[in-house]
């Protein structure tokens, strides 16, 4: 039991790297970018979907709470939403993060919380990696003001390159998606 544990009490991962994701469907294309260095991380993402696109950026900091368990960072956002045939609008808001990446024998657990207060968004992530296949399978649900959707997806790694190809499926929308990742942390 001890050794199932372990794991867990392990410290938070603490490396600088990038993370972007582009999905594509039949009514909706997302990007997201992650640029970690040091305490700080930069982050940027675009949605068009049938009726309107939102853009986002954030820059938040790592805090020095809790490192043990979970990272945790926190820092301003500034949101762009443009519905089709209207003038767009700005909001600046504040962005709460929390993570926790975990070595297993199999390969790993990556636990996702992002809050932002910018049309109340919340987004949650539970991504499970075999490091044998290079297969990684992941469930998460968001929702802000205007949005709520749920999703699953598999991810298959090329190689021993940092790229994988996504494919998943869309619950509230009812639709399969396709997609590409690279992630150097």
């Amino acid at each position: 039991m001890v050794c199932g544990i372990l794991p867990f009490l392990a410290p938070s991962a603490h490396a600088d790297g990038e993370f972007l994701q582009v999905d594509l469907s039949e009514s909706t294309s997302t990007g997201t970018l992650s640029i970690a260095r040091g305490p700080l991380t930069y982050g940027a993402s675009a949605v068009s979907y049938e009726g309107g696109s939102t853009y986002g950026l954030s820059a938040t900091y790592k805090l020095p709470v809790a490192e043990q368990f979970v990272t945790l960072r926190l820092g301003p956002a500034l949101g762009y939403v443009k519905d089709n045939g209207k003038d767009g609008s700005f909001e600046a808001g504040l962005k709460l993060v929390a993570e926790r990446y975990i070595p297993t024998d199999f390969g790993s657990v990556f636990l996702l919380a992002d809050l932002n207060s910018i049309e109340n968004s919340w987004f949650v992530l539970a991504q499970f990696g075999l490091s044998g296949p290079g297969l990684s399978f992941e469930l998460s649900h968001g929702e802000s003001d205007t949005y709520s959707e749920t999703s699953l997806a598999v991810a298959k790694r090329l190689g021993d390159s940092p790229t994988s190809l996504r494919a998943g499926y869309r619950f509230d929308a009812d639709e399969i998606f396709v997609g590409l990742s690279i992630n150097t942390f």
